[in-house]
């Protein structure tokens, strides 16, 4: 890291280590999240068509597309949790379309027609439906009537358990 060094009136450049400018509290020393942006030569991951896992060495305008779409890691274990989550939202998409009735736009205007989604009380450590009206988060799978949500929930009980009670996005 280059620095500029003022003594006695002079400045002077002087390149000094990373761990150097940490210790003189020149950078700060921020927790890593698994995400971080790499440099040219190191080894991040990225999750495979078929989630599998794979680990890249960064050097080409392919590793910063991955960075930009957001299939870029820093860290295995968030590319795993992440690759296992990913999995489990788009199985449940899929079982939604192949058992349940759609919910249309129309549907979504409706203050009178209950949106059914999936939700995990940490007071009570228990799954159970709930639902909204006209309120719609990203990410959730809706289903058209409370019984539905309660077969996905049968049907994925020990996926969903992961993902409430140990799914970690983040490192820090």
């Amino acid at each position: 890291m280059q620095v500029t060094i003022s003594a006695n009136g002079k400045n002077i450049k002087a390149e000094i280590s990373e761990e150097q400018a940490k210790i003189l509290g020149l950078v700060e020393d921020k927790p890593k999240t698994g995400y971080e942006s790499l440099g040219t030569g190191e080894t991040y991951y990225l999750v495979d068509v078929d989630d599998e896992i794979t680990t890249m060495k960064y050097d080409s305008r392919l590793d910063r597309d991955c960075y930009d779409v957001g299939n870029y890691y820093s860290d295995k274990v968030i590319a795993e949790n992440n690759a296992r989550a990913d999995r489990l939202l788009r199985q449940l998409r899929q079982w939604q379309a192949l058992n349940d009735k759609p919910i249309s736009v129309e549907d979504w205007n409706n203050e009178s027609k209950k949106k059914w989604f999936i939700i995990y009380s940490y007071s009570s450590e228990e799954m159970y439906a709930e639902y909204y009206y006209i309120m719609r988060l990203p990410n959730t799978i809706y289903f058209a009537t409370k019984e539905k949500a309660e077969e996905a929930i049968k049907v994925f009980e020990d996926e969903l358990l992961w993902y409430f009670t140990e799914y970690v996005q983040r490192l820090d």
